[in-house]
């Protein structure tokens, strides 16, 4: 039955061979599949009715659908490959999004790195510059006991000066004479 099928399918009926989908499943399958089953399943049936010698009057209907199948299926297949053109530009533009990105992490990260080195420097000078102050608040605080030593000093000698001014000793005066 095969061979006599292959004879009817290939030389005799003058058509090309039907086509069915083939490989990995992808989006709205199904509907391809359905469609692939019924026009398999009407191939069937026109290579029986040849091998039989039936002919119904519905072989030109049969015909035009198996044409509208063809559109159907190069429609389906248009599709298929504008989608997949989508997917390549998404799949480029994503990639060019993600190249930009990459950049503008690397010079955020260079940035930080820079102000982490300046604050690192800083953080140094500061600390060298609170060494210096201190040692010269250590002195200016020994200075200060300096200061005021001579300034109550200076103040003893006024105060005395002042009351030696002010209560004079009296010398007695003499009447000898």
């Amino acid at each position: 039955l095969s061979n006599s099928e292959d004879k009817v399918d290939g030389n005799d009926s003058g058509k090309k061979p039907l086509l069915l989908p083939q490989g990995p499943a992808f989006a709205r399958d199904t509907m391809s599949k359905q469609i692939a089953q019924k026009a398999a399943e009407r191939a069937h049936q026109n290579q029986r009715e040849q091998l039989f010698g039936k002919r119904n009057p519905d072989t030109v209907t049969q015909d035009f659908q198996e044409q509208d199948f063809d559109k159907l299926l190069a429609m389906h297949r248009d599709e298929q490959e504008k989608i997949a053109e989508e997917m390549i530009s998404m799949t480029h533009r994503l990639k060019e999004q993600s190249l930009v990105a990459q950049s503008i992490i690397k010079e955020d990260t260079d940035r930080a790195d820079k102000i982490n080195k300046k604050a690192d420097e800083n953080l140094a000078k500061l600390e060298n510059e609170g060494g210096r102050i201190s040692k010269l608040a250590s002195r200016w605080n020994c200075r200060c006991w300096i200061w005021l030593a001579m300034f109550i000093v200076l103040l003893t000698f006024v105060g005395m000066v002042l009351l030696m001014k002010l209560f004079k000793k009296k010398i007695p005066v003499s009447t000898e004479l």
